[in-house]
């Protein structure tokens, strides 16, 4: 059986406590390694036996502090760095088995909407029975709504003329049943690449998800034309 939406949430909180947990516990390098290596040369063959000194290696597309792929560091801070690689190990790790988490609740997510959704369309193949007009009922029956949803939603908000147009400017909304609780001003977005653009959907996504627990934004995206841009110094404004 499926694991429900609520065991999943409960592991990713335990997940991402654990990962905070690891994050305040020091210094952590993602994609580098530590080389050790002995002395050379003229020095004596016991020193060339201990790994005296280290250096710090990048991985591929990444770059240490310093701006370069390597970075020599002093003999008494190799176990500082040691700690710091295999630190940013196990956060990668637990990088991986949250987004792993978070797709697995979005996908529960969807097929419990599409099969809400086709219940709904389905037709129905039992016949209603019509009652003689003298017992066709006349009161007004009166459904009391369900209760107002509690958790916060994300809905996007994209400035662009068309779907299939560069973003001109991003916003946000937060929604809390029928009331809005918070707005994420827009940014411009022009001549930005559409991959960083993304990436700042992503990020922007990151910090909801931090304030009000959301994993994701609703499927619906609220779209503006450009020229309702609302940042005062837009160049593509009506008004200009």
């Amino acid at each position: 059986m499926p694991s429900s939406n609520e065991a999943l949430q409960h592991q990713l909180s335990s997940l991402e406590a654990e990962m905070e947990t690891l994050k305040g516990a020091g210094d952590y390098l993602i994609g580098v390694r530590l080389e050790r290596s002995p002395a050379g040369g003229s020095a004596s063959k016991a020193a060339k036996e201990d790994c005296k000194y280290a250096r710090l290696r990048a991985g591929r597309g990444k770059l240490l502090p310093n701006g370069k792929k390597s970075l020599y560091i002093p003999v008494e801070q190799i176990a500082h760095y040691e700690a710091a690689c295999d630190r940013g190990k196990q956060v990668q790790q637990l990088e991986r088995q949250i987004e792993h988490l978070k797709t697995q609740i979005w996908t529960l997510e969807q097929s419990q909407y599409r099969h809400w959704d086709d219940k709904s369309r389905k037709p129905q193949r039992h016949r209603k029975l019509a009652l003689p007009v003298a017992h066709q009922p006349s009161a007004i029956i009166e459904v009391e709504p369900p209760l107002r949803p509690t958790a916060p939603a994300a809905i996007l908000v994209l400035y662009r003329q068309a779907a299939d147009t560069p973003v001109h400017a991003v916003a946000a909304e937060v929604w809390q049943g029928d009331e809005k609780i918070m707005e994420v001003k827009p940014i411009h977005c022009m001549g930005m690449r559409a991959d960083k653009v993304s990436d700042y959907i992503k990020a922007l996504l990151s910090d909801l998800h931090q304030r009000f627990a959301v994993t994701r934004f609703e499927d619906v995206i609220k779209e503006r034309p450009v020229q309702h841009c609302p940042i005062p110094s837009c160049p593509l404004k009506d008004d200009r």
